[in-house]
């Protein structure tokens, strides 16, 4: 089964008020498909899987921001010292040299979308931390944890048609449920399949609209009559 990544479902699964939900996406779009090095001034395409990883991660430290008392409005409030809070949290858990590198990268990557450059220092200087023999005898009395990346939300074929009945068959309505696109929807529901099985037995499409085919969701209808 291939799997369809969506930086927007991401977004939509995370623990985030509605508005800094709608922020954020509004932050990565047009900015999480490719990575700007700010030293060479190279930008590079950047996966869909690694663009839900990216936004996995940067929700996450928000959102630990949040329960911690930090109630950001937008992500645009962002300031060193809600930077060196997570860099406190992220100092606690064990990890390797390649998994801080990534944090380290995505996060980057946020303070560029922000214009917040000057606080890159920050997590350079925390990428270059050695531990010393007296930060040694404070972590055996300091309790550390393991590191586990952030889990990505997946959008499945079950989980749009879900939506999809709830709302009655309505693209948009269940687009914007998801926290998706329309497109997105009609590349789920086509994954791998021909346009006459889209559909489980038992939904029927009614004249009052079609799914676009493959290939063509320029066009999809505002509305899709679903009969269960």
């Amino acid at each position: 089964m291939t799997i369809h990544y969506d930086y927007r479902y991401v977004i939509a699964c995370s623990g985030l008020p509605e508005q800094f939900r709608r922020d954020l996406r509004g932050l990565a779009s047009g900015r999480i498909t490719t990575t700007y090095d700010y030293r060479t001034r190279i930008k590079e395409r950047v996966s869909p899987e690694a663009q839900c990883r990216r936004i996995a991660e940067i929700a996450e430290g928000f959102e630990a921001l949040h329960s911690s008392g930090y109630a950001l409005h937008s992500p645009w409030d962002f300031r060193g010292k809600h930077l060196q809070l997570l860099i406190d949290r992220w100092s606690a858990q064990h990890m390797t040299p390649g998994e801080r590198a990534e944090r380290c990268e995505h996060w980057c990557q946020c303070l560029l979308w922000i214009r917040k450059r000057q606080l890159i220092s920050l997590l350079n200087a925390w990428i270059r931390t050695r531990t010393s023999p007296r930060e040694n005898d404070s972590r055996r009395c300091t309790h550390v944890v393991g590191y586990v990346r952030p889990a990505i939300p997946i959008l499945t074929r079950e989980k749009v048609l879900e939506v999809l009945t709830e709302q009655r068959g309505s693209l948009r309505r269940a687009a914007r449920a998801l926290g998706t696109t329309t497109h997105s929807i009609c590349e789920v529901l086509r994954e791998g399949r021909s346009p006459e099985t889209q559909l489980p037995p038992g939904l029927t499409i009614l004249p009052g609209g079609s799914l676009p085919v493959a290939g063509d969701c320029r066009a999809a209808p505002a509305h899709v009559n679903i009969v269960v």
